[in-house]
């Protein structure tokens, strides 16, 4: 008997793939200012086709793009609205320490790199900051897979 192919599948796929060493490399070293950001895109296509073609060739269904663009999985959905500001090296003093995912990062004593605060109303822009990602896997998929192109969203609650 085989895997199903249609919904419900036997397994789901939630969070980022692993990402490759060289562009983690190349994330830091734009972080310590060794590189500039526009040496990124090109790394990061690379890096994205790479394992769309290890999830093709492992014959996935769902197709991640790995979240390789994003150093977070909620990527530039928060600092694309109206109300967010992204800031660099908090103070963990502006973090809940009861809410679970928060208190695993202090307790191991990790400071953010950093993190987005609502500072105003927010409303969209009206532009999203997926599509370029979405536009991307479908440049590197044929078309009959299109439709198995999975992007991860922030979730409401986030």
């Amino acid at each position: 008997m085989s895997a199903p192919k249609n919904p419900p599948f036997r397994a789901e796929h939630l969070g980022s793939l692993k990402r490759p060493d060289n562009l983690l490399a190349a994330r830091r070293d734009i972080h310590e200012h060794k590189a500039t950001q526009d040496s990124l895109p090109a790394i990061e296509d690379k890096a994205i086709a790479d394992v769309v073609k290890i999830q093709q060739e492992c014959g996935f269904h769902a197709l991640s793009d790995g979240e390789y663009r994003r150093h977070m999985f909620w990527g530039t959905f928060f600092p694309s609205l109206n109300g967010f500001t992204e800031i660099q090296g908090p103070d963990a003093d502006i973090f809940r320490a009861y809410v679970p995912d928060i208190a695993a990062f202090l307790e191991a004593d990790h400071v953010p790199g950093e993190t987005v605060i609502c500072d105003g109303k927010i409303e969209h822009t009206g532009k999203s900051s997926y599509i370029e990602q979405f536009e991307y896997m479908k440049s590197i998929v044929p078309k009959e897979q299109w439709g198995n192109i999975k992007l991860t969203l922030a979730a409401p609650n986030w």
